[in-house]
């Protein structure tokens, strides 16, 4: 009786198991497919709104006489934006360790993205803008210097071996403010669970 029920636990246990392995894999795969998609969302967006743009009436057009113009240009920063997300999501199926997640399940093919994940795509890229990029530059000193500056004060390098001082980093997002605090010589991880930024993290930190 106890053999059957111990087996009848360890059917449970593998198939919930099974199940989170198919759902991550999933979840993966979703994410994977979301920026991959982002060009041809664009490019469909901006395609739209020229036509409907088009179907005004010529003296409501003639207000906006570089609209036509400006379309282009988001064209352009659309296709530049998705070069740099090739290089985000290229070797991105062995990333964690233990788990491969480049097996086709066909999850991709019969789920539609919605807004709500591109738009998920557009806040990792204005991430990018703010954490990594000069224009950011003021926006991290605003947020991120005051952090450091108490991380410091709490734990001053001139009074303790920095180097045994672990310091965690809740939402790391793309790992900006934990790369600064190792910089200054501490242990520090940072934990994040978006994979839009684990996977933009991985790329600006370790390639």
């Amino acid at each position: 009786m106890c053999s059957a029920t111990n087996m009848a636990h360890s059917s449970n246990a593998a198939y919930q198991d099974n199940e989170e392995d198919r759902l991550e894999r999933e979840h993966f795969q979703k994410v994977l497919r979301t920026f991959r998609k982002y060009k041809s969302h664009g490019i469909e967006r901006v395609t739209k709104c020229q036509s409907d743009f088009q179907r005004l009436p010529q003296n409501h057009q003639k207000m906006l006489p570089d609209f036509i113009r400006h379309l282009g240009s988001i064209r352009t920063c659309i296709e530049h934006n998705y070069e740099f997300i090739l290089q985000i999501v290229k070797n991105t199926d062995n990333m964690f360790e233990n788990r491969v997640h480049g097996i086709n399940t066909g999850f991709d093919l019969i789920v539609p993205l919605t807004s709500i994940e591109m738009d998920k795509v557009q806040t990792t890229l204005r991430q990018f803008v703010r954490d990594w990029s000069e224009d950011g530059q003021k926006e991290r000193d605003t947020d991120y210097k005051p952090i450091i500056e108490e991380i410091m004060k709490r734990f001053p390098p001139d009074k303790c071996d920095v180097s045994k001082i672990s310091v965690l980093v809740p939402g790391a997002g793309l790992g900006r403010l934990a790369y600064e605090i190792a910089g200054k010589g501490y242990i520090c991880q940072g934990n994040e669970i978006s994979l839009f930024m684990l996977f933009s993290s991985n790329f600006i930190l370790n390639r």
